[in-house]
């Protein structure tokens, strides 16, 4: 987003410590530490939250960090968003660069550049970035489209669909849970009606259809139609019921 340089003296601060209400409007930089009520579109450089943030508009930001809770009843544009809590987006997201480690839910679209997450990502619209890294579990209304998908499973997951150049879904390691709020299941399985890429390689998946040039179906997929351009490969415990080669 980006606010000149050369403007943000004339730009006031907001910090909040304690619990506070506060209007919306145009920020450098916001800090919350505590509970804040942010009442208004509000845009600025920085956002830092510690505490409980609640926002009612739409939020345009440069950089975002939350650790504890954010909430939001509009849309958000940020070009980076750390999450070390919980997000909840009322409308669409359009975030440049998503990291960290929590829960973050958008009732609407997502979109952006990159996610590398652990935790859940729950999306009532598509979801499409360049590059998708979970290890967690998601839940995504629409497609879930990058062009580089990289998912460890800790729990059941849906999607209307997944596209992607290079696809990559895996069980993650009993062995090495990253919280004790997020454990890995042994039963943990991807629901999805339609898996489409050039390279697949997926586990514990179930699908109507798998589509792709080269898809190694591994343990514990179930798919009831597999069409392939180059290669198809069934690990032990892959469950097809037809294939057809395009």
């Amino acid at each position: 987003m980006g606010i000149d340089t050369n403007k943000r003296s004339l730009i006031s601060n907001l910090k909040i410590t304690g619990s506070s209400t506060a209007a919306g409007g145009l920020y450098d930089r916001m800090k919350i530490v505590g509970e804040g009520i942010i009442e208004g579109d509000t845009k600025c450089r920085l956002l830092k939250c510690i505490g409980t943030l609640e926002m009612e508009g739409n939020l345009q930001a440069g950089e975002a960090g939350i650790v504890g809770t954010f909430s939001l009843t509009g849309n958000v544009r940020s070009d980076t968003m750390k999450n070390s809590g919980t997000v909840s987006i009322s409308g669409d997201a359009e975030i440049g660069s998503l990291t960290g480690s929590g829960t973050i839910e958008v009732k609407g679209h997502m979109q952006g550049t990159m996610i590398a997450l652990k935790g859940h990502i729950a999306a009532g619209g598509d979801c499409e970035v360049d590059v998708f890294n979970l290890k967690g579990m998601f839940d995504v209304g629409g497609l879930l489209n990058a062009g580089e998908i990289n998912i460890r499973l800790f729990q059941d997951s849906t999607a209307k669909e997944i596209g992607g150049e290079k696809i990559r879904i895996r069980k993650a390691s009993l062995l090495h849970p990253f919280s004790l709020f997020f454990r890995p299941s042994p039963h943990a399985k991807v629901t999805v009606s339609v898996i489409e890429g050039d390279d697949i390689y997926v586990e514990h998946t179930r699908a109507k259809v798998v589509r792709g040039n080269q898809v190694v179906l591994g343990p514990g997929c179930e798919v009831d139609l597999v069409e392939y351009k180059v290669h198809l490969e069934k690990k032990k415990g892959a469950i097809v019921k037809e294939t057809r080669k395009l």
